[in-house]
């Protein structure tokens, strides 16, 4: 026997994984996120943006308390954590199992560098679940695959 709270608006087994991990090196195979690395990128001057009907939306605390990047722990400097857009709007292909939906962002990592990241994910009424990652227009990564993304900034 099994109880459950019908006016819960969130399913207790429903299985968010939205968020992808980037290392960042330079052309030496230094981090880009240790602040002792020469021209290591701040995380806290990174933004990060979703595409929304076409218009970009400044991901904070206010408008997306899941969102937004963060330093993943507890290897601080090793990645960041980005979270992706979860929203179902914009289908792709609808199978009987579930349905693929895209979603775009932009992280800015610094004032003069803005990066796109392009997502594929499955989505139906029990989980919403990365599964293609394109940056900057070149597929990196893939769920079979899992990892951290690395990327080399120049």
């Amino acid at each position: 026997m099994s109880c459950s709270n019908d006016d819960s608006p969130i399913n207790p087994n429903f299985n968010l994984e939205d968020q992808v991990y980037l290392s960042y090196k330079n052309a030496n195979g230094e981090n880009l996120l240790d602040p002792s690395t020469e021209n290591a990128f701040n995380v806290e001057d990174m933004k990060l943006f979703y595409q929304i009907d076409n218009e970009l939306v400044e991901v904070n605390s206010n408008n997306f308390p899941r969102g937004g990047v963060e330093l993943t722990v507890p290897n601080q400097y090793n990645s960041l954590t980005v979270f992706t857009n979860f929203s179902k709007n914009n289908l792709i292909e609808q199978r009987s199992e579930y349905n693929i939906v895209e979603n775009i962002a932009y992280l800015q990592l610094t004032e003069n560098d803005t990066d796109t990241i392009r997502t594929y994910s499955k989505s139906n009424q029990n989980y919403f679940l990365v599964s293609k990652v394109w940056y900057n227009d070149e597929l990196v990564w893939e769920r079979e695959t899992g990892g951290v993304i690395e990327i080399m900034k120049e």
